[in-house]
Order: structure tokens, then sequence, then C-alpha cells
């Protein structure tokens, strides 16, 4: 049985929304180099509709009167990637299970187990993206481009050594 302390622990579950994701439609995404200290949803389409100018040298386009340099860069092959939302936390939160056969599906709700549980669902998916730098096209130093790295070095990785543990010597 867990405690009601669980959650000052930072014991938390996350329920995916697994029907979202087939029902995610596609998103047209963009990574700028700025931040916007917001965490509400935005009308971003309304603030930035960019008139994207392809050249010799990448992707230009002009955000609050500074030039941004792009590029797109692809989700890696065998991955899919997913815009996610999370449910508000709250009193009653109920959270929807797809269940039923293949021949006929049904919605049911239930309440989470614990108020401090989340659910998290796709509101978008996409399969690329434009990666936007200050000035100059980030290039595959960019952090993106490392991080999207890890799944072909993680499978190498394992391909190579087994299942070993890494943590000292054998």
């Amino acid at each position: 049985m867990e405690s009601p302390d669980d959650a000052a622990d930072g014991k938390r579950r996350v329920h995916l929304l697994s029907g979202s994701l087939r029902d995610a439609a596609p998103a047209t995404l963009h990574l700028l180099p700025c931040e916007f200290p917001v965490s509400r949803p935005a009308p971003v389409e309304r603030f930035f509709t960019p008139a994207v100018r392809s050249g010799a040298d990448g992707l230009q386009v002009s955000f609050r009167g500074r030039c941004l340099r792009g590029e797109e860069v692809a989700v890696p092959p065998g991955f899919s990637g997913f815009v996610m939302v999370t449910e508000e936390i709250g009193k009653g939160l109920i959270r929807k299970l797809n269940t039923g056969d293949a021949e006929g599906k049904t919605n049911k709700e239930e309440p989470l187990a614990r108020d401090f549980d989340r659910s998290i669902g796709a509101t978008g998916s996409f399969s690329h993206f434009t990666l936007w730098g200050l000035e100059t096209v980030p290039g595959p130093d960019a952090k993106v481009h490392r991080a999207l790295g890890w799944p072909s070095l993680a499978a190498a990785g394992s391909e190579h050594h087994g299942n070993h543990d890494f943590g000292g010597p054998d």
C-alpha cells in the first residue's frame, strides 16, 4: 500500500492515453533559439507564421527583426515524434481507457488512482521539424542532433557489448 507521502517523495505515475497516438494529426514544428517563460497553451500560429526562404545556405526567416537560419531535421528511423500534453491535476481527474476487442472499441472512464498521477496524450505527430539558429544554421554539433543520435549509439553499444553491466570491469 502506498502512503500519501509518495507524491512528496517523487513517486508519480504517468498514464499514456495510447489512443491519442493513433489519432494525432500531423503537426508542423519549429524549434526556435529562444525561450518563452510560460507554461500554458499559446496561440503560436497567430504570432509565428514564418515566410521561410530557401537558399544555397539553407533556410532563412526573420523573427522579431532577427535573422534565423534553419535546417530540416528528421526523426531517427524506427521512431515517431509526438507533441504531448499533460492533463491538469485536480479532484476527480478522469483518465480514459480504450477497451474492447478488435471489432468494437469502447471508451471507459475511471478516476486516477491517486490525485498526483498524470495523464498525457498526443495532440500532434511529426516525422521531421525545422531547427532554427540565430544568424547561423545550427549544424551537426547542435545539441538536438547529438540527442537524436543516441538511439543509434545505444543500439550499436548493445550489439557490441551484449547486455553487460557497464558499471565496472568484467
